[in-house]
Formats: structure tokens, C-alpha cells, sequence
């Protein structure tokens, strides 16, 4: 069966858009839009989009495409289906209202979170529903291979309620906190209920930092912000009947709970680990794929419009009550 094609347009060649990648080895690393667009053979990258001309040249010398300074020159000449919009937060809202004043495409990316908040986040939700765009989200981390394979052993109760977890995060709250939550309602469903512990500091760029107990249907989480000054620190502990997961920054490991030989009431952890492949070096390739698959109607784990906005609604709980 042929795979169907999608034509797009990239808006933002920033750092999401064309540049972490572009000096690396871009088959073993995809970490930009441009690059993951431009090597999937189920999207037609049409051109780019970007106020800043050096950038505009990069782009089109390196993808062989056009680019180009205004969004209206770029949509109306191309008509694409797909729109990835890689734009800071601030501005989506506004970059949306100008796409579908002149164009109306079949589907629209935008980066996370969709909005500074929840108001923002149900604006755009609601005009894209108004033109009949089909809205996805770039929270990456749901889309790994090893994010999908966790959920499968949740859902066939390999990793087994009841089941607590430690995160650590940084950045804030609503810039990286939030791939947390998206992951843990991907994995878990709906927020049940959110607990400050310590409203925690508020940084300039990034907003609050607080460590908040969250409660889901069959776990119970903490969430700890780090010092990003210091260093990068994201982990994932899960604790469960059946034994422990743990996803760091350079491995993801899994080690079950087994009966001890000689005290047949005893249970431990096993002393091997399973160890599961990490995609991290190639994200947003993942994301293109399960992007396909969405606009293909098939199953996929991207992040839909409207599952974003269940998490703005949870950091806005959270926000509420500091």
C-alpha cells in the first residue's frame, strides 16, 4: 500500500525549527522540524518560513526548498495540508489567527504548551475547530518508541497498580513541567487531583517551579523541580506492584519484582534490569510518524489539540492554589 503524502510549511526556523541538528550527523540525529519533515517520505516539505534572511538562506540551501519572509506568500502559494508552526508560545496564539485568515489548512503543529495559559490554549482549540483544522501538539516525549512501550506494559499490567512516582523537572512548571504531565495523562488519564507540597521559587523566563502532588486513577506522583543552573536533571521513577521503572537522561530500565528462592514470603527486586532502547536522539522524527499516522486516521500517540489543553487545565489547577 502506497504511503500517502502530505505537502507542508515550516513557520519558525529557530533552534526547534532548523537548528539543533543542523551542524550534527542528521541521520542519527533529528532533532529539528526541517530535518524531520525533509527525510520523511509520507511529507512533502514545501518551504520555511522567517523573518531573519540567514536563516531563510540556510534553510533553503540546505533542504533544497523555498523559503520565505511572510506566512501569506508561503500558504497561499504552496496550499499546504500540514502547517508546522515552530514559533515561541507567546505567539502562537497570533500566528494561528493570521494562518486562518488566509489559508485554511488540514492540519496545524504547534510547539508546547499551546498557550501562557488556559484562555490562550482554549482560543486556539476553538478556532481551529471553527475552520475544521485538525490541531496536534509537539509534546515529544509521548511519541518515543519507549514511551509508547511503557504504556503498552501499563495497559497489559506488566508495570501493575498501585504505582507511585517521583519526577524531577525544571525550566518551570508550564514550559517543562508540562511534558510530564501530558506524559503521565497519556499514560494514565485524567488528573484527578492536584496538591502543592512547596510553592517552590518563580523564575523570570520560565514562570512558577513549584513540587506538587498529583493524583491519577492508578498512580500517585510527586513532582520535584530541579536547578536547571546547576544542571539538566528530568527523571521518572515508578514504583509498582510488579516492580520499577526508571527513565533517566541516558537510560531507561525496567527490573521486576521476583519471589526470593529462599524466603518464599519475600519479594524483591530482581537483580537484572531490563534495559529498553531510547529514541531521544531522533524525537522529533517520532513525531512526524505519529503525526502521519493521525492525519492518516490511524491510531497514534501525538498529542491531539485537545489533550493539550487537559494539561493546561491542570497547570492551571496547580496555579491556582500558589
Amino acid at each position: 500500500m502506497t504511503k500517502k503524502v502530505f505537502s507542508c510549511v515550516l513557520i519558525g526556523l529557530g533552534d526547534i525549527g532548523l537548528n539543533y541538528d543542523l551542524f550534527l550527523d542528521q541521520e542519527k540525529y533529528i532533532k529539528t522540524h526541517a530535518n524531520a519533515f525533509f527525510s520523511n517520505p509520507g511529507f512533502d516539505l514545501q518551504g520555511g518560513v522567517y523573518i531573519d534572511t540567514n536563516a531563510c538562506d540556510i534553510f533553503k540551501n540546505k533542504y533544497s526548498t523555498k523559503s520565505y519572509n511572510l506566512i501569506e506568500d508561503a500558504l497561499l502559494e504552496n496550499k499546504p495540508d500540514l502547517i508546522i508552526l515552530s514559533v515561541p508560545t507567546s505567539f502562537q496564539l497570533e500566528a494561528i489567527k493570521k494562518i486562518v485568515a488566509c489559508y485554511k489548512p488540514k492540519a496545524i503543529l504547534c510547539e508546547k504548551p499551546m498557550g501562557d495559559n488556559l484562555k490562550q490554549g482554549k482560543e486556539i482549540v476553538n478556532l481551529c475547530n471553527k475552520f475544521g483544522i485538525s490541531l496536534y501538539v509537539n509534546y515529544i516525549r509521548r511519541c518515543l518508541p519507549e514511551s509508547k512501550e511503557v504504556k503498552n506494559r501499563i495497559d497489559n499490567s506488566i508495570i501493575k497498580p498501585p504505582m507511585r512516582s517521583v519526577i524531577w523537572y525544571s525550566k518551570g512548571l508550564i514550559h517543562n513541567g508540562s511534558h510530564f504531565i501530558n506524559l503521565m495523562e497519556y499514560w494514565f488519564g485524567e488528573c484527578l487531583d492536584v496538591q502543592i507540597i512547596n510553592e517552590g521559587r518563580f523564575l523570570k523566563n520560565f514562570g512558577a517551579e513549584p513540587q506538587v502532588f498529583l493524583k491519577f486513577n492508578n498512580c500517585e506522583l510527586t513532582l520535584i523541580p530541579a536547578w536547571e543552573e546547576f544542571y539538566s536533571h528530568y527523571t521518572i521513577e515508578i514504583v509498582s506492584s510488579t516492580g520499577r521503572l526508571y527513565w533517566g537522561q541516558h537510560r531507561l530500565e525496567w527490573t521486576k519484582a521476583e519471589d526470593d528462592s529462599n524466603q518464599k514470603s519475600n519479594s524483591y527486586l530482581a537483580e537484572k534490569t531490563e534495559e529498553l532502547l531510547l529514541g531521544s536522539n531522533r524525537y522529533q522524527k517520532y513525531v512526524a510518524d505519529e503525526l502521519h499516522l493521525a492525519m492518516s486516521g490511524q491510531n497514534s500517540s501525538i498529542s491531539s489539540g485537545h489533550q493539550a489543553l487537559k494539561t493546561l487545565r491542570t497547570i492551571d489547577r496547580i496555579e491556582s492554589l500558589i
